[in-house]
């Protein structure tokens, strides 16, 4: 029987600190393994389109892009597969060893543990996985991005030997070709045999291709990108928010600017998409100082000369796009201090529930304090822990009156 669950045991099994555990001991080890094939996210995907863009002198007139998709990755691969490309990246000669004095083997038997025990249930009867693994555990990401980064050698190879652009990001990958489309659909054809019996693969090759939410086009020669929207999806949607509407909202607007300014390679498609999100949020009935507020918010931030007023046209466009570029690096030196803290066993995270009052101000104090009072502890201070706050906001009353009374 194939169903798809919403729910895991994951929350409440025996199983999950071991799982835990090796997502923490294997994220770090494969982040620095796969970090020049993969896309941390959309704002990395384009940095580094854009630097091999005007870094290379190889986007030409003849350059086709590409991109490929792989379906039902998470739910439908065998675990046979995942353990084997585990298996593979830990016996790496750039890997290869003991880790927090576990051998690969005992490191692959503890994960086939997890994937057989990941139970679940629905219409009242119990299932346990035999393939495929929930998308509530974060190990399930992880794995599947083993497997294809196992998967995709043969692409990696013929991408070096033609100096082309290439980068993966979970199930969909994106490639620059300056040779025949031919060549690259036998690439691709040869891929689909080497994937599980389990998945399918689709691809498209042409002048233009959609991937990440963003429309880029070879304008002969000329990389042309900006941000894509489903035409099958209704305009003027915001994302629904289960927990604290008004803060996710509040977060998705920035991000959304941000994604605008990355994404558009002229001031008129920013505008534009600028105008677009206003519109969305009045349109969902927030007013018109909520959105003036935030723009001017996000253009404070991002103000490549903060001592002087941002007053955005075509000629200032590019040094604003390239600031926003610059919180890239920034997250992706967060993101790797952090698996450095992790992998040492010196980050702290701690949860609070947020009710009412300055998040921010709480946050803020909250940071002076451990400065003031621990940090300056010289047997405290020895073994350089780090905190991260993480906030749990309190519930609807709507989304708690929705909630199933599920026992999983």
């Amino acid at each position: 029987m194939s169903v798809q669950p919403r729910f895991s045991s994951y929350q409440h099994s025996p199983i999950q600190q071991l799982a835990q555990y090796l997502d923490q001991l294997l994220r770090p080890l494969f982040y620095s393994f796969s970090r020049s094939t993969t896309f941390l996210n959309s704002g990395d995907f384009m940095q580094k389109l854009q630097h091999y863009y005007i870094q290379s002198n190889l986007f030409l007139p003849e350059t086709h892009v590409a991109t490929f998709k792989i379906y039902d990755l998470y739910t439908k691969i065998s675990h046979t597969a995942l353990l084997d490309a585990l298996h593979s990246f830990l016996v790496s000669p750039l890997i290869t060893g003991r880790h927090q004095r576990l051998s690969s083997d005992a490191i692959v038997e503890l994960t086939s543990l997890v994937l057989k025990n990941n139970t679940f249930t629905y219409n009242g009867k119990a299932y346990r996985f035999i393939k495929g693994s929930p998308l509530n555990l974060p190990l399930t990401e992880l794995l599947a991005s083993i497997y294809l980064h196992h998967w995709q050698v043969p692409l990696v190879r013929n991408v070096r030997m033609k100096d082309v652009f290439y980068g993966r990001y979970n199930d969909m990958g994106f490639i620059t070709w300056n040779a025949s489309i031919e060549e690259l659909q036998i690439i691709f054809d040869e891929l689909q045999q080497e994937l599980d019996s389990n998945l399918q693969m689709t691809t498209f090759i042409g002048s233009d291709v959609h991937f990440l939410h963003a429309f880029i086009e070879n304008q002969n020669g000329r990389l042309y990108t900006r941000v894509s929207h489903d035409s099958i999806s209704q305009p003027f949607l915001l994302p629904y928010a289960h927990t604290h509407p008004r803060l996710f909202h509040r977060q998705w607007f920035r991000a959304a600017l941000i994604r605008a300014g990355q994404y558009c390679s002229s001031f008129e498609d920013f505008e534009e998409e600028r105008l677009y999100l206003e519109l969305t949020f009045l349109a969902n009935g927030y007013s018109l100082d909520f959105v003036e507020y935030h723009l001017r918010q996000f253009f404070s931030r991002f103000n490549p000369k903060p001592n002087e007023p941002m007053h955005l046209n075509r000629f200032k466009y590019l040094a604003f796009h390239r600031e926003l570029f610059r919180y890239v690096d920034q997250q992706r030196h967060d993101l790797g201090e952090e698996q450095e803290l992790h992998k040492n066993r010196q980050l702290i995270q701690l949860h609070y529930l947020f009710d009412w009052g300055s998040r921010c101000q709480f946050n803020g104090k909250f940071y002076q304090l451990w400065s003031e009072i621990l940090e300056q502890d010289s047997q405290f201070k020895k073994y350089g822990l780090k905190v991260k706050l993480i906030t749990k906001h309190c519930y609807s009353s709507n989304t708690l009156l929705t909630q199933l009374n599920t026992h999983t």
